[in-house]
C-alpha cells in the first residue's frame, strides 16, 4: 500500500492497473457477447419485474421468466444463487407470504438508508422462516442477494449485484463491518460504487478483475502512457467505443487529463453523438478555463449546432482570455 493511501484507495489502484492489463490483452472483448446478452436480459426482466410489482403477474410467473432468462443467457444472468434462492422460497414458503415480502422488499430502495431498512426487514423475515423450519440456514445469506438482484434489475448503475468473491475480498481489506449482515451489504454496495467510479470499471468488471489484482501489474506511469496510446490508436481506427473506454481509464488515473477529454470529444463526434461531444467540450472548458484550444473546440460545436446565445457568450469569454494575455505581454 502506498504512503497515505487508504485500504480502499490502494484496492482501487490495483483494480485500475488490473483493468489496464485486462484491456491491453483484449480480455474484455471476450465478454462483449455476454455483456450484450445480459443488457438485453436486464431490459426484459425490468419489464417483468414492473409487471410483478404492479400486480399484473404473480410470483410464479416472475420465477418462470427468471429461470428462462438464466437458461437463455447461458447461466450468466440472473446469477445462479439468485435463481436457486427464488426457487427455494417459492417451493417452501407460503405463497401469499413470500409474494408480499418480495413485492415489498424487492422494490427499489430510495437510498442506502432505505436499503439497510429493507435488509433488516429481510433478516427478521428469514429468522421467522428458520424458526418454522421452512428454509435452510444458507437462506439467510442468499435471500439478501435475491433482493439486491431485483434492485439491480431496476437500476443497474445504482445497485450492484452481490458477488461472493468480491464480498470476501472487501472483507479481507477491512472495508465491510463484521457481525452485522445488513450493514455489511450496505458497506459492500458503497465500496463497489466507489471502486467502479474510481477505476472506470464496467458494471461486471470488478469480479472479472479479481484474479488479476494480486499479480505483478504494470506501474501507474506505464498504465497512463499505455491508455493514452491505446486511446489514440482506437480513434485512428474508428473504434469509438473502445476509444471511450481507454480515455475513461486514462481519466481514472489522471482526472482532468486534457488528452483524454479531447479524445472523448472526438470519439463522440465519430459516433455522431454531437450533444454528447458538446457536453464533453463544456466540461473540458470548465476543467481547463485558460486553454484556448478547448475554447475553440467549444466554439466550433456551438456554431455547428447553431446555438447562438451560447456561442456569443463563449466568444466573450474567449476574447477576455486573449485580452488578458495581451495585457500580460505588454507589461
Amino acid at each position: 500500500m502506498g504512503w497515505g493511501m487508504s485500504s480502499e484507495e490502494a484496492l482501487a489502484d490495483r483494480f485500475r492497473r488490473a483493468l489496464y492489463l485486462y484491456m491491453s490483452e483484449a480480455r474484455d472483448l471476450d465478454h462483449e457477447d455476454e455483456d450484450r446478452t445480459i443488457a438485453a436480459s436486464l431490459s426484459l426482466l425490468n419489464r417483468t419485474l414492473a409487471e410483478f410489482l404492479g400486480g399484473k403477474i404473480n410470483l410464479a410467473t416472475l420465477k418462470y421468466r427468471m429461470d428462462n432468462m438464466f437458461v437463455e443467457t447461458g447461466c450468466s444472468f440472473p446469477p445462479r444463487d439468485v435463481v436457486d434462492t427464488l426457487r427455494e422460497a417459492v417451493l417452501n414458503i407460503d405463497v401469499d407470504e413470500i409474494t408480499s415480502v418480495i413485492a415489498t422488499l424487492g422494490a427499489m430502495p430510495e437510498d442506502l438508508v432505505d436499503a439497510k431498512g429493507r435488509l433488516l426487514d429481510a433478516e427478521e423475515f428469514v429468522e421467522v422462516q428458520l424458526s418454522k423450519g421452512t428454509v435452510g440456514r444458507s437462506f439467510a445469506f442468499e435471500f439478501p442477494a435475491l433482493l439486491m438482484c431485483l434492485w439491480h434489475v431496476q437500476a443497474p448503475g445504482m445497485w450492484p449485484l452481490r458477488y461472493g468473491p468480491l464480498v470476501d475480498r472487501l472483507n479481507k481489506e477491512g472495508l465491510m463491518s463484521k457481525g452485522d449482515p445488513p450493514q455489511d451489504m450496505v458497506d459492500y454496495m458503497m465500496s463497489v460504487r466507489h471502486l467502479e467510479e474510481a477505476t472506470a470499471a464496467g458494471r461486471y468488471d470488478l469480479g472479472r478483475l479479481l484474479p488479476l489484482i494480486d499479480e505483478d501489474l504494470p506501474t501507474e506511469e506505464e498504465c497512463v502512457e499505455g491508455s493514452a496510446s491505446q486511446g489514440k490508436a482506437s480513434l485512428d481506427a474508428g473504434e469509438w467505443d473502445r476509444a471511450l473506454r481507454w480515455y475513461d481509464l486514462l481519466l481514472a488515473f489522471r482526472p482532468g487529463n486534457a488528452e483524454a477529454l479531447f479524445g472523448r470529444i472526438a470519439a463522440y463526434e465519430g459516433k455522431g453523438l454531437r450533444m454528447m461531444a458538446l457536453a464533453e467540450a463544456e466540461a473540458l472548458v470548465e476543467s481547463l478555463p485558460e486553454d484556448l484550444a478547448a475554447h475553440r473546440k467549444l466554439l466550433s460545436l456551438y456554431k455547428e449546432r447553431r446555438m447562438i446565445p451560447e456561442h456569443n457568450r463563449e466568444v466573450r469569454r474567449f476574447r477576455a482570455i486573449m485580452e488578458g494575455r495581451r495585457g500580460e505581454l505588454e507589461r
